[in-house]
């Protein structure tokens, strides 16, 4: 009788041993998963604040070269503004949605971070493509200040200066996205430049990427 008394009260203490385990395991994950809900949230945030933005800066580009469309390089300067922002437009709403999904999505943590992995590598690829144009897009956004405030044509004014600038802004931007099409492939991860060019992806998704990991190797 007593044997079966100690086996009963031997199991009942591993019952509890093993209660206050998965306490203190949920206690550990919980301010992690919540880091990363933070993250994911901010990150969607921010996106949808550029897309207002761009909203704004797309609306105020199609009334530019609607109204110089018997200009030829102001209409292609408002046209060029107007894309740029469409494609802006996609890409913050696509990068919202996508962190959003990962966020509502209940997977295991290490399908969460193959989905997480995949939006460092779209926000870093489109971050990008929207940044190498400004090579060529800070002299047409000069332009399009200076006719809608100053009234003065920097075209006109100098176009030999202009077109020449214009040009190398083109070749800088087609030869930085070489640079970064051949660091990607033969560069290794650890070089600078490779961690450059990871990096654009943002602090708020590599901190999230970060509490994953913590969470798929509890302690």
């Amino acid at each position: 009788m007593e044997l079966e008394q100690l086996k009963a009260a031997w199991a009942d203490q591993a019952r509890r041993i093993d209660a206050l385990e998965a306490t203190a395991l949920e206690a550990w994950r919980q301010p992690r998963q919540q880091q990363v809900r933070r993250r994911l949230r901010g990150f969607s945030a921010l996106q949808l604040g550029w897309l207002l933005a761009w909203i704004v800066v797309t609306m105020l580009a199609a009334g530019f070269w609607i109204a110089h469309r018997d200009v030829p390089h102001l209409l292609l300067t408002g046209l060029a503004f107007h894309v740029y922002g469409i494609a802006a437009i996609w890409v913050s709403i696509t990068r919202a949605l996508l962190a959003l999904r990962i966020d509502m999505l209940d997977a295991p943590v290490l399908q969460r971070m193959q989905q997480l992995a995949r939006l460092q590598r779209f926000t870093a690829a489109t971050e990008l493509a929207l940044g190498l144009p400004w090579f060529c897009l800070w002299l047409l956004a000069t332009q399009w200040l200076c006719v809608q405030w100053l009234h003065l044509d920097l075209y006109r004014l100098a176009p030999q200066w202009f077109v020449a600038t214009l040009g190398f802004g083109i070749v800088a931007m087609l030869a930085s996205a070489a640079l970064a099409r051949w660091a990607l492939r033969r560069l290794p991860p650890t070089h600078g430049l490779q961690r450059l060019l990871q990096s654009l992806s943002g602090h708020s998704l590599a901190r999230a990427q970060q509490h994953l990991r913590e969470l798929s190797t509890p302690p």
